[in-house]
Order: structure tokens, then C-alpha cells, then sequence
């Protein structure tokens, strides 16, 4: 006599509950799977996290315009490779400049709303905090890279992506004390921070000159300059003669200069602007936090002010991800810095009226005369 199967030795609801558990674990295998093919869920376009308080796009009364960050415009670059591998930037045809057609969209600011410019600097130093702060801070805060990063079209791509306008962190000597000192290295102690291209009050002109081009050759897509480079400011080199023919060949190329040192005063009728704060992020918390606040009771007190942070560290992160969504709370708005350095559009002056007396227009005055650009 043949022995039945095993499965028809079993009683009646011993097979029910076999198939009722099989039917549940082939079911989470099957979800479990199409997890996985999907996977996690993405953030909403433009790339904000829960802790960022951009608004969105075309929403009235803060809303930054529907314009993309183009990537780099042959027609704003030399036809020949620069020292630094890509092409210098330049002046394009009918007035385009650099530090037009790769700023950050511009914010329309309400009626007597005090303004704030944020540049973080050092970008790029660490590839997951870089990742991080392009990610989570709204696409007003400019940022500033190095001309020494590794891979600075990744981070040139991502940071379109996510809105934000880059300037090109300028490398300069420190003071001239420092500079032509040897470590006990016998190296140059001017040189172990800034580079080996690093501008200074020791260099001739021609030699000035070569690093600039060195420099602005390393990236492409930017709107412009600054001396804050890893949360220094270039020293007294900015503040002297040799550095007026550096400012006329930035302002030749189309590009804005934003100087990173408030104690100093650049009389230039280009597009140079000076950060009324400048934030050193090795301190503790306590001492950003204090800085942070600086600048936005001098945004309260003068109408606008432009802060500079850097080097990028996770705490100084942490201190802008809670910082920035007050700043809406008070009644300021947050800005590109582009937007504060920018000049005026000519459009946007008032125009002679016909019968030769002055005309004004009326229906937005306050951006006009806070230098926004519209």
C-alpha cells in the first residue's frame, strides 16, 4: 500500500494555516522587491528638506523667479583653455556678463523688507558635508569654492541643480609680516594654507596676474570673486595698489567681487560689495550664533547686510538650518549676494519723462532704491 503524500497527511487547517503564511511571505517578498526597485523617495524639486524655508517657486510675495542656472555659456568663455584647465570668462555679446547669466534667481522682496546676503564658504573640502549643505540650504545662500578643490564640476553641477550661484574662492597671502617667512619646514608659511597660487603683496604684477588666470581657469559658471578662502580674507593684499589691477580685470571679464573683510573700504565703482560681517565657523556655536545675529540686526539697522561663513563645518550647518527660517519670523528677507552687489539695471532707473522733468515709477520703488535688480 502506497504511503499518501505528506501534504495530504496533514489535517484540513493544518494546510489552511501553511497557505495562509505562505500567501503573506510571498506578498512581502513581492513588496519588499518593488521597494527596492523604486527606491527611497525623492525630495520635492529644488532639493529643500524639511528644514529649509525657501518658498516655493512663482508663490507671491517671496517668491524667486522660474529661472534655471544655465550651465557654462561658450559665449561667455575664451575659445582657449586657461592655465587652470577651462576657459577664462569674458564678456559676451549685446552686455551679457558672467555675473548676470549665472547669478542665482533673483527673490522678490516685499515693500521695506530688510535684506540679507549669506556666502558660505569652503565648499568642497568634504564631499559629504558639501553634499549636505547644497541639499539643505535654500537656494539663496551663494556659495564659494576653492580653485583647489578635486572635482569642481560635480560641485558646479549640483549647485545649479539647487539654485545656488557660486563665486570663486580668490587664494591670497596672509599679512605681510607672514608673508616670505619659512616654516621650520623651510617652506613658505604664506603658502601652506593659500596655495601655491596664492596672490600676494610679494608678487609682481605679471605674477598677480598669471595666478588670477590660474584661478579663474580652474572653474567655469561663476559670477564672480571673493577673498574669503577657508575662512580667511586675503590680509592687507586686498587693500593695496597691486590689487586695484586685479579688480579692473575681474570687472574686464564680467565678473563681481565680493570683499570678505569688513574692516576694509574698496572704493570702486564696479561690481565690488564688502561683507558687513564675516563669521570664523572654527569657533564654538555660541560665537556664530552671536555673529549670525550681528548680521541680522545690521540687515534690521541698514536696510541690507551681507554675511560670510566659512569654512564649512557641520556645526556651522547646524547654526544656519536653525538661523535661516527666523529670518522670515522678523520680517527679513534672504537674498543672493549677487542681488546686493549687482548694479542697478538700466531698465529698471527712473527714465526722463517727455516733457523733460524726472519720472518715477511708483509701483515698486523700494527695489530700486535698495540696488535690487528686477
Amino acid at each position: 500500500m502506497q504511503t499518501p503524500p505528506l501534504w495530504q497527511q496533514l489535517p484540513a487547517n493544518g494546510r489552511l494555516f501553511i497557505r495562509f503564511w505562505g500567501g503573506c511571505l510571498t506578498a512581502t517578498a513581492v513588496l519588499a522587491l518593488a521597494l527596492q526597485v523604486m527606491g527611497p523617495p525623492h525630495l520635492i524639486a529644488g532639493g529643500d528638506d524639511i528644514d529649509t524655508v525657501a518658498e516655493p517657486a512663482n508663490k507671491a510675495g517671496s517668491a524667486t523667479h522660474l529661472v534655471n542656472i544655465p550651465p557654462p555659456q561658450a559665449s561667455l568663455l575664451e575659445k582657449n583653455v586657461g592655465p587652470g584647465g577651462f576657459p577664462l570668462p569674458k564678456r559676451g555679446l549685446h552686455g551679457a556678463l558672467p555675473r548676470q547669466i549665472y547669478a542665482a534667481p533673483q527673490v522678490d522682496v516685499p515693500p521695506g523688507s530688510p535684506m540679507v546676503a549669506l556666502l558660505v564658504d569652503g565648499v568642497g573640502q568634504s564631499d559629504d558635508l558639501t553634499k549636505d549643505a547644497i541639499a539643505a540650504l535654500p537656494g539663496q545662500v551663494s556659495l564659494a569654492v576653492s580653485p583647489y578643490v578635486a572635482d569642481p564640476d560635480a560641485i558646479m553641477e549640483a549647485a545649479r541643480l539647487h539654485q545656488h550661484e557660486l563665486l570663486l574662492s580668490l587664494p591670497m597671502q596672509g599679512d605681510t609680516a607672514d608673508a616670505g617667512k619659512a616654516d621650520n619646514t623651510g617652506k613658505d608659511a604664506a603658502t601652506d594654507s593659500e596655495g601655491p597660487k596664492a596672490l600676494g603683496v610679494l608678487l609682481s604684477a605679471q605674477q598677480n596676474m598669471d595666478n588670477l588666470n590660474w584661478s579663474l581657469s580652474h572653474l567655469a559658471g561663476y559670477v564672480g570673486v571673493t577673498n574669503a578662502f577657508d575662512g580667511q580674507n586675503g590680509g592687507g593684499f586686498s587693500n593695496s595698489n597691486g590689487f586695484k589691477s586685479i579688480l579692473s580685470a575681474l570687472d574686464q571679464r564680467g565678473l563681481l567681487y565680493l570683499n570678505a573683510s569688513p574692516d576694509i573700504h574698496i572704493d570702486s565703482s564696479n561690481a565690488v560689495g564688502t561683507a558687513n560681517v564675516s563669521i570664523n565657523t572654527d569657533e564654538d556655536i555660541v560665537n556664530i550664533d552671536i555673529q549670525l545675529l550681528k548680521l541680522q540686526q545690521l540687515a534690521r539697522q541698514n536696510g541690507r547686510a551681507i554675511g560670510v561663513l566659512g569654512p564649512l563645518r557641520p556645526v556651522a550647518l547646524a547654526c544656519l538650518r536653525a538661523w535661516l527660517p527666523h529670518l522670515k519670523d522678523v520680517g527679513i528677507t534672504l537674498v543672493p549676494v549677487s542681488q546686493l552687489i549687482q548694479p542697478p539695471d538700466p531698465a529698471s532707473l527712473p527714465q526722463p519723462a517727455s516733457n523733460g522733468q524726472m519720472h518715477v515709477n511708483l509701483s515698486n520703488p523700494t527695489p530700486n532704491m535698495m540696488g535690487g535688480r528686477h
